[in-house]
């Protein structure tokens, strides 16, 4: 009786962990509970119950076993943690792996594997805003500013992300910032197009990944949790408009 409770305990720490990792690295509500289904079906346990919405994991392994329950602090976007978890889950159901060596890999996806560093990634964001500047036909002479307008920006909204815990601020200082530097900029070479460098600098901080996953939490008739990451991604966009209308109202 004491080894099946034990196993049972061990069960709903590898389910646990692997949701928490999966939700807090951006993954939709369709993924985290199949994957928590996937994993106690391939223990045993097939009429196991989960249910997930944006800051909270609520498991249930049986009838007969006590509920856990998970609040989730931070949310960011991650596809290496996801997709790591998703390979430790596969590897659990195709039974190449034990539940301690489950747990072992799931506790160094969590606290080893992080995201690309922070230069790195304002780095990238210059070279969307650069990507979206093309496609919106911008002019040769705006490049430079759409590149450091993206990628300042970029950095400024995930560094205030880390620091402060107040949501959609970040977002708001940070499309401050990116159209600061594109009126900067445009006005040092007047021959461009503003509201293009404008727009191509801000694409980097658009939660497009969380309304692709609110539409993919829709179909899978998660509409709770596709309603409450709609809402968030409606007031980050209107954190963004307000930030880059401030600038513009007084130019």
């Amino acid at each position: 009786m004491t080894d099946l409770l034990e196993n049972e305990e061990k069960i709903k720490d590898v389910v646990m962990l692997a949701a928490r990792i999966l939700l807090e690295a951006g993954a939709e509500g369709t993924r985290v509970e199949d994957t928590m289904t996937y994993i106690s079906s391939a223990c045993g346990y097939k009429s196991s119950n989960s249910f997930v919405t944006n800051t909270v994991i609520t498991y249930l392994l049986h009838n007969g076993t006590h509920p856990r329950i998970y609040r989730i602090q931070t949310r960011d976007t991650n596809l290496i943690r996801i997709s790591e978890t998703n390979r430790v889950s596969r590897h659990i159901v195709e039974g190449k792996i034990t539940l301690d060596e489950a747990w072992d890999k799931l506790k160094y996806i969590n606290e080893r594997i992080d995201d690309h560093p922070l230069p790195f990634k304002a780095f990238a964001g210059g070279m969307v805003g650069l990507s979206f500047l093309y496609l919106q036909g911008g002019l040769l002479i705006d490049v430079p500013t759409a590149i450091l307008a993206g990628g300042i920006g970029y950095f400024i909204t995930e560094y205030l992300s880390q620091k402060i815990e107040a949501q959609f601020i970040p977002e708001f200082i940070g499309s401050f910032i990116i159209a600061l530097l594109a009126a900067f900029g445009h006005m040092l070479v007047p021959s461009g197009e503003l509201s293009i460098i404008i727009i191509s600098a801000v694409m980097p901080i658009v939660p497009g990944v969380l309304i692709t996953n609110a539409i993919q939490d829709m179909f899978g008739g998660h509409m709770l949790m596709s309603i409450t990451k709609l809402l968030e991604a409606l007031v980050t966009a209107f954190g963004i408009g307000a930030g880059v209308a401030t600038v513009l109202i007084f130019l």
